[in-house]
C-alpha cells in the first residue's frame, strides 16, 4: 500500500477529527415495559480519533451498571455534556464558539453553542484531556 505518511510526517488522520457519539445512553438494568431501553442523560459512550487526539485513553468511569458517573476524568466538577463535546470540536477547528451571529435571515440569533441546556446555564468547556 505504500507510505500513507506526508513529507512533513504526517498522515491524513493528523488533520482530520473522527467523533463517534449518539444522543443519549441507554437506560441501564430492567428493560423497560416495550422491551427496550430509554434515554439515559447521566451517562454514554463517545469516541474521539485523529485531529489531535491522544488516542488509547478513556476519559471518565461509570459505575459497573453503566447508571452514574463515578469518576468525571477532567477537571470540571460536573459531567461531560454534549455542549463539551460540540465545544471541542469547534475548538479543534478553528471555530470560534463564542461567537453569536446577530444578523440571520429568522431575526433571531445563531450562537454555535448555546448558553443554556435544558434546565440551566451550563459553562461550555473543551475537554481538553483528549487533547493532553
Amino acid at each position: 500500500m505504500g507510505n500513507r505518511k506526508r513529507p512533513d510526517g504526517r498522515s491524513l488522520l493528523d488533520e482530520t477529527m473522527v467523533v463517534c457519539f449518539g444522543e443519549f445512553g441507554r437506560t441501564p438494568g430492567e428493560l423497560n415495559p416495550g422491551k427496550g431501553r430509554d434515554h439515559h442523560q447521566y451517562a454514554f459512550t463517545g469516541l474521539f480519533a485523529g485531529g489531535g487526539v491522544k488516542g488509547g485513553r478513556v476519559i471518565g468511569k461509570t459505575d459497573e451498571l453503566g447508571a452514574k458517573v463515578i469518576d468525571r476524568g477532567w477537571d470540571a466538577k460536573r459531567s461531560i455534556y454534549m455542549e463539551d463535546v460540540a465545544t471541542t470540536i469547534y475548538s479543534a477547528l478553528d471555530i470560534d464558539w463564542t461567537k453569536v451571529i446577530e444578523t440571520t435571515p429568522s431575526g433571531r440569533a445563531f450562537h454555535y453553542i448555546e448558553p443554556f441546556a435544558a434546565k440551566q446555564m451550563i459553562g461550555n468547556r473543551e475537554v481538553t484531556p483528549l487533547f493532553t
